[in-house]
């Protein structure tokens, strides 16, 4: 692909267009937003089998329901949970009021967001870093080619037997 000095105006306003988008965004927030299940415990205190699944795993087996006695089935939540990693493990934190979640929903959208919009200042940044490049060459190079060599007559091509 060539670099033309024509895409520099170009390129500057895209990014500064990614700049104010940056400012625009207030309330940023790492993580996911998650349901939790809870197993249902017996009036006495003891813990409901899971009942035939030995084979599932434990994310699996939060969204069971349990199918009581009576033939009913109950499970409890959901429960919502923020997930986020941080100082590399999972933290998870129970969301208590149902009020905050759709705050929370939007500050993790914001985070992508901005994650995005970083993304693309970087490919502008690259792209701009590339054209700068190219005219220090051009500028340093005769003739801009850079396709003369030392030494050569200026009538001979490259493998031409000389004049004798």
């Amino acid at each position: 692909m060539k670099k033309s000095s024509a895409n520099y105006p170009n390129l500057e306003q895209q990014r500064q267009t990614l700049l104010r988008q940056l400012t625009d965004l207030r309330e940023l927030r790492r993580g996911s937003l998650t349901n939790q299940f809870l197993s249902v415990k017996h009036a006495d205190g003891s813990k409901v089998k899971r009942g035939p699944y030995p084979l599932l795993t434990r994310k699996q087996a939060k969204f069971l329901s349990v199918k009581h006695a009576d033939g009913s089935k109950v499970k409890r939540g959901p429960y919502p949970l923020l997930t986020r990693k941080q100082a590399n493990k999972t933290v998870s934190v129970r969301l208590t009021d149902p009020a905050t979640v759709p705050l929370y929903r939007k500050q993790i959208q914001a985070m992508r967001q901005f994650e995005s919009v970083v993304e693309k200042l970087v490919q502008v940044g690259e792209q701009l870093s590339d054209l700068a490049v190219a005219e220090v060459v051009q500028k340093k190079t005769p003739g801009g080619t850079g396709t003369k060599r030392r030494g050569a007559s200026p009538g001979r091509g490259h493998g031409e037997p000389a004049d004798a």
